[in-house]
C-alpha cells in the first residue's frame, strides 16, 4: 500500500502543502486553528509520518533565493516576479516567492522560520520596503537582504532603490505644465500604502503647492471594496463619488500607482468625460498593460527590470561587497494618449 504523503494531507485538508509544512514544522506562521486542527486530522485519518529534518552541519552556498511580495492581485508585483524569476534561473539559482499580504506578524513569522533554514538560503530580496525594522535574527552576512523599494535605513541591508519624491514632482510638473490648476490625486487605503507612495505624494504635494489645487482621495481600509481587483476599484469608485458630491472642476487625476489609473479612465468613459480632451489621468509603475489600454496611459517607469537584476546580482555576488550597497535609480515619465493640455474654460 502506497505510504501517505504531505501532499494528500494537504489535499484532505483543503490546504496548500507549504502550510502543512508550516503547520508540522511548527513555523512561527499566523495560521489558524481551525486550520491547524485540520491538517492535524488528516494526518491522524491518513496515518501520515511526518520526518522532522535531522540538523546536519550547515551547508554553504545555498542555491535558494526568497522573494517577498505584500500583494499577489497587483500586476506591478506580478511583473516583478517574471524579472526577478528570470535574472535568478539565469544565474543557476531557484526563486520561492513569498506574499505577505502586507501583514507584518506574518512576514517576520517567515523571517524567522527561514532563518532557520538558513543554510539552504542564498539571499532574501523584498519588494517593498519591510516593515520589520530588527533582523537580528537573521545572519545577513550569510543570508543578504537585498530591498526593491524605498531605502531602509539598516546599514546591514542594501537597496536598489527609486526617488520616489522625483517621481511625483515629475508627473505634477508635467501637468502643471500643460496648464492643469486642479488636480486629483486617488491612492490606496492607510494600512496598504508604501512608503513609495507616500513620498511620491509628497512629492505632488511640493510641485502643486501654490500653482495649484490638490485633492486626495483614499479609502478608510482595505475591505471598502470587496474585488480581486481592490485597487482599480478605488480608482473607479473615487472617480464616480468625486462627480456625485463635488463641483467637478478638476482637469487631471493622478492615480497612486497604474491600477487605479485604469480604474479612473473607466469610471470617466462611464460619466461620458472624454481622456484626454476634458480630463488627464497619469499613474505610476508603467506596468505592462499601461501601453494596451484605450487610451494608452501615462505614466512613470520606475526601471523595475535594472532594479530587479541589480537586486539578484547583489546576491549572487554577496562575498564582493564589504558593505551591502545602495543603489539608486531615477524615475522616467512616459508620456502616452491619456494626458495633454488642460481644457480651455469657457
Amino acid at each position: 500500500m502506497k505510504k501517505p504523503t504531505m501532499n494528500d494531507v494537504a489535499k484532505l485538508a483543503g490546504v496548500s502543502q507549504t502550510t502543512v509544512s508550516f503547520v508540522l514544522n511548527n513555523a512561527p506562521i499566523a495560521i489558524s486553528d481551525e486550520v491547524r486542527q485540520r491538517i492535524y486530522a488528516a494526518v491522524k485519518t491518513l496515518g501520515y509520518q511526518h520526518r522532522t529534518r535531522s540538523k546536519k552541519a550547515p551547508k554553504s552556498g545555498g542555491k535558494l533565493i526568497i522573494l517577498l511580495i505584500p500583494n499577489a492581485s497587483n500586476a506591478f508585483y506580478l511583473e516583478l516576479i517574471k524579472h526577478v524569476s528570470f535574472f535568478v534561473s539565469q544565474k543557476g539559482y531557484k526563486l520561492f516567492v513569498i506574499n505577505t499580504n502586507r501583514n507584518a506578524a506574518d512576514e517576520e513569522g517567515y523571517l524567522k522560520f527561514l532563518s532557520s533554514v538558513g543554510h539552504q538560503i542564498a539571499g532574501i530580496i523584498y519588494g517593498f520596503t519591510p516593515s520589520v525594522t530588527d533582523f537580528s535574527f537573521l545572519d545577513v552576512r550569510n543570508i543578504p537582504i537585498t530591498v526593491i523599494g524605498e531605502m531602509v535605513e539598516n546599514p546591514s541591508i542594501s537597496s536598489v532603490t527609486l526617488d520616489s519624491i522625483k517621481s511625483g514632482e515629475m508627473v505634477a510638473n508635467y501637468l502643471l505644465g500643460l496648464g492643469h490648476k486642479d488636480i486629483v490625486y486617488i491612492t490606496s487605503p492607510p494600512r496598504t500604502v508604501s512608503l513609495s507612495r507616500e513620498r511620491r505624494l509628497t512629492g505632488i504635494q511640493r510641485a502643486v503647492e501654490g500653482k495649484g489645487t490638490l485633492t486626495v482621495l483614499s479609502g478608510k481600509n482595505e475591505n471598502e471594496f470587496e474585488s480581486e481587483n481592490y485597487e482599480v476599484e478605488i480608482g473607479y469608485q473615487f472617480t464616480l463619488e468625486y462627480y456625485k458630491k463635488q463641483k467637478p472642476s478638476a482637469t487631471a487625476f493622478i492615480g497612486a500607482n497604474d491600477m487605479i489609473a485604469f480604474g479612473i479612465i473607466k469610471a470617466l468613459k462611464e460619466l461620458n468625460i472624454k481622456v484626454p480632451h476634458q480630463v488627464s489621468v497619469c499613474g505610476f509603475d508603467n506596468i505592462l498593460f499601461s501601453d494596451l489600454t484605450n487610451p494608452s496611459l501615462t505614466t512613470v517607469d520606475h526601471c523595475l527590470y535594472w532594479r530587479c537584476s541589480m537586486a539578484v546580482d547583489i546576491i549572487v555576488n554577496k562575498k564582493k561587497f564589504e558593505v551591502p550597497p545602495v543603489i539608486n535609480y531615477d524615475p522616467v515619465l512616459i508620456v502616452r494618449d491619456s494626458s495633454g493640455p488642460a481644457p480651455k474654460s469657457s
